[in-house]
Protein backbone atom coordinates (compact mmCIF):
# COMPACT_ATOMS: atom_id res chain seq x y z
CA UNK A 1 0.00 0.00 0.00
CA UNK A 2 3.02 2.57 0.68
CA UNK A 3 4.13 2.26 -2.83
CA UNK A 4 1.38 2.50 -4.11
CA UNK A 5 0.49 5.89 -2.15
CA UNK A 6 3.88 7.16 -3.08
CA UNK A 7 3.40 6.39 -6.88
CA UNK A 8 -0.03 7.94 -6.65
CA UNK A 9 0.99 10.95 -4.81
CA UNK A 10 4.37 11.80 -7.36
CA UNK A 11 1.98 11.04 -10.59
CA UNK A 12 -0.63 13.83 -9.47
CA UNK A 13 2.53 15.92 -8.89
CA UNK A 14 3.71 15.03 -12.34
CA UNK A 15 0.41 15.80 -13.97
CA UNK A 16 0.03 18.93 -12.07
CA UNK A 17 3.02 20.71 -13.01
CA UNK A 18 2.88 19.37 -16.42
CA UNK A 19 -1.01 20.56 -16.75
CA UNK A 20 -0.37 23.73 -15.18
CA UNK A 21 2.84 24.33 -17.40
CA UNK A 22 1.06 23.33 -21.05
CA UNK A 23 -2.11 25.74 -19.92
CA UNK A 24 -0.32 28.43 -18.76
CA UNK A 25 -0.83 28.44 -15.41
CA UNK A 26 3.47 27.00 -14.09
CA UNK A 27 2.39 28.39 -10.64
CA UNK A 28 -0.42 26.33 -10.34
CA UNK A 29 1.40 23.05 -11.42
CA UNK A 30 4.09 24.16 -8.45
CA UNK A 31 1.90 24.96 -6.27
CA UNK A 32 0.25 21.55 -5.86
CA UNK A 33 3.24 19.68 -6.53
CA UNK A 34 4.86 21.44 -3.12
CA UNK A 35 1.54 20.25 -1.76
CA UNK A 36 1.56 16.92 -2.38
CA UNK A 37 5.41 16.90 -1.44
CA UNK A 38 4.60 18.37 1.97
CA UNK A 39 2.30 15.47 2.17
CA UNK A 40 4.54 13.27 1.43
CA UNK A 41 6.93 14.44 4.14
CA UNK A 42 4.24 14.47 6.71
CA UNK A 43 3.31 10.79 6.27
CA UNK A 44 7.12 9.63 5.80
CA UNK A 45 8.65 7.93 8.98
CA UNK A 46 12.04 9.84 8.40
CA UNK A 47 11.16 13.53 6.96
CA UNK A 48 14.05 14.94 7.99
CA UNK A 49 16.14 12.44 5.93
CA UNK A 50 13.56 12.52 2.79
CA UNK A 51 14.05 16.16 2.73
CA UNK A 52 17.32 16.10 2.77
CA UNK A 53 17.03 13.56 -0.29
CA UNK A 54 14.87 16.54 -2.16
CA UNK A 55 17.30 19.27 -1.69
CA UNK A 56 20.11 16.74 -3.25
CA UNK A 57 17.92 15.66 -6.07
CA UNK A 58 16.89 19.83 -7.00
CA UNK A 59 19.82 20.94 -6.83
CA UNK A 60 21.46 17.95 -9.06
CA UNK A 61 18.42 18.56 -11.37
CA UNK A 62 19.20 22.36 -11.37
CA UNK A 63 22.74 21.47 -12.48
CA UNK A 64 21.51 18.86 -15.04
CA UNK A 65 19.29 21.16 -16.65
CA UNK A 66 20.99 24.23 -16.26
CA UNK A 67 23.59 22.42 -18.05
CA UNK A 68 21.65 20.89 -20.83
CA UNK A 69 20.08 24.45 -21.07
CA UNK A 70 23.39 25.99 -21.67
CA UNK A 71 24.37 23.02 -24.05
CA UNK A 72 21.53 24.30 -26.06
CA UNK A 73 19.67 20.92 -25.76
CA UNK A 74 16.86 21.96 -23.58
CA UNK A 75 14.60 25.17 -24.01
CA UNK A 76 11.66 25.97 -21.86
CA UNK A 77 9.05 28.30 -23.27
CA UNK A 78 7.79 29.12 -20.13
CA UNK A 79 11.16 29.88 -18.93
CA UNK A 80 12.03 31.89 -15.44
CA UNK A 81 14.04 35.26 -15.59
CA UNK A 82 17.41 33.80 -16.26
CA UNK A 83 17.40 31.92 -19.11
CA UNK A 84 20.25 30.04 -18.32
CA UNK A 85 18.53 28.17 -15.21
CA UNK A 86 15.64 25.77 -15.93
CA UNK A 87 12.34 26.78 -14.73
CA UNK A 88 10.86 26.58 -11.13
CA UNK A 89 8.36 23.94 -12.26
CA UNK A 90 10.98 21.90 -13.14
CA UNK A 91 13.20 21.91 -10.25
CA UNK A 92 10.21 20.81 -7.91
CA UNK A 93 9.91 17.34 -10.19
CA UNK A 94 13.68 16.57 -9.49
CA UNK A 95 12.39 17.06 -5.59
CA UNK A 96 9.34 14.82 -5.87
CA UNK A 97 11.19 12.64 -8.25
CA UNK A 98 13.64 11.99 -5.33
CA UNK A 99 10.47 11.04 -3.05
CA UNK A 100 9.75 7.92 -5.04
CA UNK A 101 13.17 6.45 -4.52
CA UNK A 102 12.86 4.76 -1.16
CA UNK A 103 9.26 3.95 -1.55
CA UNK A 104 7.72 3.11 -5.39
CA UNK A 105 11.38 2.77 -6.90
CA UNK A 106 13.61 1.31 -4.29
CA UNK A 107 13.96 -1.97 -6.59
CA UNK A 108 16.72 0.51 -8.35
CA UNK A 109 18.61 -0.05 -4.80
CA UNK A 110 21.43 -2.15 -5.88
CA UNK A 111 21.24 -2.13 -9.51
CA UNK A 112 22.83 0.83 -10.74
CA UNK A 113 23.40 -0.78 -13.84
CA UNK A 114 19.84 -1.52 -14.16
CA UNK A 115 18.77 1.85 -13.13
CA UNK A 116 21.62 3.96 -15.46
CA UNK A 117 20.11 1.89 -18.81
CA UNK A 118 16.55 2.18 -18.04
CA UNK A 119 17.16 5.70 -17.97
CA UNK A 120 19.31 6.50 -20.56
CA UNK A 121 15.99 4.42 -22.84
CA UNK A 122 13.24 6.42 -21.48
CA UNK A 123 14.10 10.16 -20.73
CA UNK A 124 14.32 10.79 -24.39
CA UNK A 125 10.89 9.88 -24.45
CA UNK A 126 9.89 11.26 -21.18
CA UNK A 127 11.09 15.09 -22.91
CA UNK A 128 9.94 14.33 -26.23
CA UNK A 129 6.69 13.93 -24.58
CA UNK A 130 6.87 16.93 -23.05
CA UNK A 131 7.69 18.82 -26.27
CA UNK A 132 4.59 17.57 -27.53
CA UNK A 133 2.70 18.81 -24.67
CA UNK A 134 4.63 22.39 -25.42
CA UNK A 135 6.76 22.62 -21.88
CA UNK A 136 9.92 21.84 -23.28
CA UNK A 137 11.88 22.15 -26.60
CA UNK A 138 14.85 20.30 -28.29
CA UNK A 139 17.04 21.17 -31.02
CA UNK A 140 15.23 20.22 -34.15
CA UNK A 141 16.03 17.62 -36.29
CA UNK A 142 18.96 16.47 -34.05
CA UNK A 143 19.62 12.66 -32.68
CA UNK A 144 22.49 14.05 -30.41
CA UNK A 145 19.86 15.52 -27.80
CA UNK A 146 17.65 12.57 -26.63
CA UNK A 147 21.20 10.82 -26.75
CA UNK A 148 22.67 13.81 -24.11
CA UNK A 149 19.68 13.55 -22.00
CA UNK A 150 19.92 10.27 -21.60
CA UNK A 151 23.19 10.40 -20.51
CA UNK A 152 23.45 13.01 -18.25
CA UNK A 153 20.11 11.34 -16.74
CA UNK A 154 21.85 7.86 -16.92
CA UNK A 155 24.84 9.06 -14.50
CA UNK A 156 22.30 11.50 -12.58
CA UNK A 157 19.49 9.04 -11.38
CA UNK A 158 21.90 6.31 -9.41
CA UNK A 159 23.90 8.94 -7.81
CA UNK A 160 20.19 9.83 -6.58
CA UNK A 161 19.09 6.53 -6.10
CA UNK A 162 23.06 5.74 -4.02
CA UNK A 163 21.73 8.90 -1.84
CA UNK A 164 18.52 7.37 -1.22
CA UNK A 165 20.13 4.06 -0.32
CA UNK A 166 22.23 5.71 1.79
CA UNK A 167 19.54 7.42 3.78
CA UNK A 168 16.71 4.70 3.63
CA UNK A 169 19.03 1.60 3.81
CA UNK A 170 16.30 -0.46 5.83
CA UNK A 171 13.17 -1.66 3.61
CA UNK A 172 11.07 -2.47 7.23
CA UNK A 173 11.72 0.52 8.97
CA UNK A 174 11.79 3.77 7.61
CA UNK A 175 10.39 3.96 4.01
CA UNK A 176 6.65 3.10 4.70
CA UNK A 177 4.32 6.17 5.03
CA UNK A 178 3.03 6.44 8.81
CA UNK A 179 -0.76 5.36 7.75
CA UNK A 180 -0.12 2.51 5.56
CA UNK A 181 0.99 0.06 8.50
Amino acid sequence: MSSLLNFVLYEIGWLACMAGVSAGYPQLGVGSALVLLIVHLLLHRRPRRQLLLMTVSAAIGLLVDSLLITAGILRFPHAGPLPYLPPLWMTVLWAQFAMTFPGCLRWMYRRPAITATLTFVSVPFIFLSGQRMGVVRLPPSSIVAPGLLGLTWAVAVPLLVRCSEKLHPDPSSDDHYTCCQ
